[in-house]
């Protein structure tokens, strides 16, 4: 998804009486085209400066339940907001040489960038959540973690801007959630 033309007709913000945060500008126009609250989740900020951790440089952050979208100004358009590299460092603090299981999906796509692969509801969800920008590159291949959150298991696989879960129980489309690294 691109982002709407300046002068367009479209709302430049919402407020989010649930956190208290609003969303604005290119971050709404972001958010809206991008998946919105089934994929990135509710605000958890407003808009803030932050130091990024990949590069360095100081940009313009706000946090989701499930993301944190970075301000690239200079940027050509749709890459003037980009999502942190959230799968990286989380992949890299909870396993040093590799996460233990891991299994590639029968009959999936194999990422040469990154020698994993992504298939069935995983490789589904990429494709049809703008994956590339949404996700970025398979970290890992799938394989089962317990949940932080509630204790549970569950089949995951970290890419470079997220991890995806696979939840039986849930109906599809619900049953692929991005992690809550927000």
């Amino acid at each position: 998804g691109t982002l709407p033309a300046h002068g367009s007709n479209v709302s430049t913000s919402q407020y989010f009486p649930q956190t208290g945060h609003t969303v604005s500008d290119l971050f709404w126009q972001y958010w809206q085209a991008h998946g919105g609250l089934d994929l990135f989740g509710y605000p958890l900020s407003d808009e803030f400066s932050e130091v990024s951790g990949t590069d360095g440089k100081p940009y313009t952050v706000q946090y989701f339940e499930r993301a944190v979208f970075e301000l690239h100004p200079s940027n050509a358009n749709p890459y003037i907001v980009e999502l942190t590299l959230l799968g990286v460092p989380a992949y890299q603090g909870k396993y040093l040489k590799g996460a233990p299981g891991q299994h590639p999906a029968t009959g999936g796509q194999k990422f040469p960038q990154t020698g994993h692969v992504v298939g069935g509801r995983f490789l589904q969800f990429w494709q049809s959540h703008d994956g590339l920008a949404n996700l970025g590159y398979p970290l890992s291949d799938q394989f089962s973690e317990k949940s932080d959150l509630n204790g549970k298991s569950y089949t995951v696989q970290y890419f470079e801007r997220g991890v995806l879960e696979l939840h039986p129980e849930n109906k599809a489309p619900y049953d692929v959630l991005l992690s809550q690294l927000g």
